[in-house]
């Protein structure tokens, strides 16, 4: 198996103690073939430098090839350690950090052979090869180094697998992080686009119907009172006629205003729910004689102003149908704020019906209430009166 990488630190780490290995092997053959022909001294250096070099062709930054790699030792690194103990040369160290380099880059595919050769097979070729000068003691000594040295390798390699599997999964989370961070700002600035256009939408709205009632009236009253200029001195009875017709269109059109404005958002933005229903549900009483109850239940938590002007819509809606519809006398309201979802439940004592027809007023606040997950329930009876009741989930709320 071949790699194009980089090194890691381990490795470089492997290939100094592997090169002053190599160094302090020279240095320990040389003094013990003091007594040898220089020519024998030589070749024995040229060996050594061989074993070194050639596994590196197999093993260097950019290439690594963990199958060739120990063919390269086991071909130039056993052979000179069974050259050096023929010679009397107690080398067999320099052995040492090949093997820990072989453990380091053993994986499933070589460690079927890897293993048993550089373990037991090495170990019992200095045994047999060299019988006369090692006993058995020195055998089993062997295969213990051998077993050290390369589950040292070993355990390193798992260590960097380990890591780079850590470092994978640490960059992996940090990219679902920030993806999770860019879809929430999309989501958020998607929600403050659908807001603001929801809000330009009910300020046109208004717009249009203040512009429509107010200027119409006020048109209708203005010509009204010139003609009343000219004819308060010509005819007298014409002219109070005609003030009782303004006067009708006047208070006419003031009811159409206060409509308009019960349809409004309250300005006061910062104030809770309940409060703003609260203050909704007083002006009315005070404009209509409406008894109105309020009670709310459960711990108060904020939630988003497309959700409160749902509820709000809701509220105006159902009291605005109960007084015109139903000619109620008393309303009892109940905001309620529970783990799951929270809930407006408007009754009222009117005169109620069967027969319950779907107008403008109650699609909208279903259109309104859908558009939040949320559920709208209507419900009457002939003299009990009508229940309306507006739920809106909590997993939604956090979501907005």
């Amino acid at each position: 198996m071949i790699q194009r990488r980089p090194w890691h630190g381990v490795e470089w780490s492997l290939f100094i103690v592997l090169t002053g290995s190599v160094l302090l092997g020279l240095l320990y053959a040389l003094l013990h073939m003091s007594e040898h022909a220089p020519i024998t001294t030589i070749q024995t250096i040229l060996a050594i430098l061989l074993s070194y070099g050639v596994p590196f062709l197999f093993w260097r930054p950019n290439y690594i090839n963990s199958t060739c790699y120990p063919i390269a030792v086991l071909l130039t690194g056993i052979p000179l350690q069974i050259y050096l103990s023929w010679m009397q040369v107690d080398a067999y160290l320099t052995i040492n950090c090949p093997l820990m380099v072989i453990g380091f880059l053993t994986d499933r595919k070589n460690a079927w052979w890897t293993a048993p050769v550089f373990i037991v097979a090495m170990p019992a070729a200095y045994y047999f090869i060299l019988h006369n000068g090692m006993g058995i003691g020195q055998l089993f000594s062997i295969i213990l180094n051998a077993i050290l040295f390369f589950s040292i390798g070993l355990s390193l390699q798992r260590v960097v697998t380990s890591n780079e599997k850590t470092e994978k999964l640490l960059a992996e989370n940090q990219r679902q992080y920030l993806l999770i961070h860019e879809q929430n700002n999309a989501l958020e600035q998607y929600a403050n686009q659908i807001e603001q256009l929801t809000l330009l939408e009910e300020r046109n709205r208004m717009a249009r119907e203040l512009h429509d009632t107010v200027g119409h009236t006020f048109t209708s009253v203005i010509m009204g009172m010139d003609a009343v200029s000219y004819l308060i001195e010509a005819a007298p009875d014409k002219a109070k006629a005609k003030l009782d017709v303004l006067r009708g269109v006047t208070r006419n059109g003031l009811e159409e205003v206060r409509r308009s404005i019960h349809q409004m958002v309250p300005k006061e933005g910062d104030l809770q729910l309940s409060q703003q229903l609260t203050r909704l549900a007083n002006e009315f009483a005070l404009h209509t004689g409406t008894q109105i109850k309020f009670t709310t239940s459960g711990d108060e938590y904020d939630i988003p102003k497309q959700t409160k002007l749902t509820l709000i819509r809701c509220l105006q809606e159902s009291l605005t149908n109960a007084k015109r519809h139903g000619r109620a006398a008393s309303v009892e309201i109940a905001l309620s704020y529970t783990v799951d979802q929270v809930q407006i439940r408007i009754e009222d004592d009117g005169v109620g019906t069967d027969h319950l027809k779907v107008g403008f007023g109650i699609n909208a606040m279903q259109e309104r209430i859908t558009a939040v997950q949320g559920l709208l329930q209507v419900s009457s009876s002939l003299s009990q009166g009508t229940i309306v009741l507006c739920s809106i989930p909590a997993k939604q709320l956090s979501s907005l």
